[in-house]
């Protein structure tokens, strides 16, 4: 992999896209003006491991820097420049300049204030213990009594949880007695809290069970913490792909999520009438296509450039900017674009654990990752995933919350397949860089389905696990 070829490229296209913003009539608002260009096209090369995150920052924020500090109209501050900046430009600015400082390669558009010194260490591997669950617990909201899906225990070096399906209640205190008669209380502090329950103080690591009393005068629920079930099979082969095939197979997701997410129309007028499938699809592909191809992310015979231009096509997604010729789909991609029952109405499923399992996959591109199970309820099929090795991701065309994030395709026993998209992340639990990613399958398992696998792509490998589903 060629860094500074990536890093040249990067400088050299915030270099031109100054000069354009030089050349475009004031838009009234100094400082205001982003390319929308140099964001995804340095997204996107951080994505693909091309240029370091760090390095991506630094170009764009000297870039917008550089915007506000020319732009006719600006008043220079004593710190010139910044207070045209927009929200986001400004935060962007603020963690280049809070960065343990790191080599910056010569080029154009410099921040002042950084200097030479070390990468950042390799994240540390987590140690957590995850055990599915499974099981129904029923609490007190007020007079209501309801019931709440528990999926998994996780204990990692931040404590203890329960993760749970959805947010189905207020802010509650439960207790929990151990196998050693310890007791501990289990909280939850509401709506806008992640999905867990939280256990104080810290269980020992090899408690075997807990017995949850979410009332005064409830009868305990025991949780089997040493369940007898067998571990999925799980293989791993080296990726067949490029970094940059890797990456315009998520964007390949990200439009077929968004595209089965939207109200049934005709596929080919779809484009035309949801600006949100436009605004995921129309202007980007291109540019990521050739930022690949310009520092060597992708193969220039590739077939993947094309086949996004096919499923674009497809769409009736028109100004993609992909020069190649639309090419045959790949078979998932083909299968997600008519999906058994795409046009009738279904009743809204009732909350159900579809696995209570727990997969852990081989660390793929730095990222250790465990699917600790599935539910079905009304948001449709979530799979509950925990994840170290990560950070958040910006916020960008095709973010999927954290990076860097495995592709995973489902494919079931039906023969269908199915993306994925991320519904939510959980913050990082204190100094472990722990977090819990749910996403949604797209579409929906249909009720009755015996088995999926579980295709986890990174750019170093592929990892598969078979999961049995259960619907009773």
């Amino acid at each position: 992999m060629d860094r500074e070829r990536a890093e040249s490229y990067l400088r050299q296209l915030a270099e031109a896209e100054l000069r354009r913003a030089r050349r475009l009539p004031a838009a009234g608002i100094p400082g205001r003006w982003l390319s929308a260009r140099l964001a995804l096209t340095a997204q996107a090369l951080s994505a693909v491991g091309a240029v370091e995150a760090g390095t991506a920052d630094e170009i764009q924020a000297g870039f917008e820097l550089a915007v506000a500090v020319r732009q006719p109209g600006q008043v220079h501050q004593a710190s010139p420049g910044q207070r045209g900046l927009s929200a986001d430009a400004r935060m962007r600015l603020a963690r280049v300049m809070h960065r343990p400082p790191h080599r910056i390669a010569s080029g154009a558009l410099p921040v002042c204030g950084l200097r030479a010194g070390h990468a950042r260490p390799a994240p540390r591997r987590a140690s957590w213990r995850v055990v599915p669950v499974g099981q129904v617990i029923k609490v007190r909201d007020g007079d209501v009594r309801r019931e709440v899906l528990v999926v998994a225990y996780v204990r990692s070096a931040d404590g203890a949880r329960f993760i749970v399906a959805g947010w189905p209640f207020g802010p509650f205190t439960a207790t929990a007695a151990d196998d050693r008669g310890v007791s501990y209380q289990v909280s939850w502090r509401g709506e806008l809290a992640a999905r867990e329950l939280l256990l104080r103080p810290d269980p020992p690591r090899r408690i075997r069970w807990l017995d949850l009393t979410t009332a005064a005068g409830e009868p305990a629920t025991r949780i089997d913490l040493d369940p007898q079930i067998p571990a999925p099979d799980v293989t791993v082969t080296p990726s067949a792909h490029s970094p940059g095939e890797f990456l315009l197979d998520a964007i390949a997701a990200r439009i077929l999520t968004t595209a089965a997410l939207l109200p049934p129309d005709n596929l080919g007028q779809l484009a035309a009438s949801h600006a949100r499938l436009r605004a995921v699809a129309a202007g980007g592909p291109g540019h990521v296509v050739a930022a690949l191809h310009a520092v060597g992310m992708l193969p220039p015979d590739s077939p993947v450039p094309g086949q996004l231009a096919g499923l674009c096509a497809r769409l009736g997604i028109g100004g993609h900017g992909i020069t190649a010729p639309p090419g045959d789909l790949p078979q998932r991609w083909h299968s997600m674009l008519a999906p058994p029952g795409r046009n009738e109405p279904q009743a809204p499923p009732a909350s159900r654990i579809l696995a209570a399992t727990v997969a852990e996959l081989p660390e793929l591109d730095g990222a250790q990752i465990a699917i600790a199970g599935l539910h079905h309820g009304e948001r449709g099929t979530i799979m509950h995933l925990l994840a170290s090795g990560v950070t958040p991701e910006d916020d960008w065309a095709y973010a999927r919350g954290i990076r860097p994030m495995p592709v995973l395709w489902i494919h079931d026993s039906d023969g269908r397949w199915h993306a994925t998209r991320t519904d939510d992340v959980s913050p990082k639990w204190g100094d472990t860089g722990v977090v819990m990613v749910w996403l949604r399958i797209v579409p929906a398992l249909e009720p009755g389905t015996a088995w999926i696998d579980v295709a986890a792509t990174g750019r170093s490998a592929q990892a598969r696990a078979r999961l049995p589903l259960s619907w009773s």
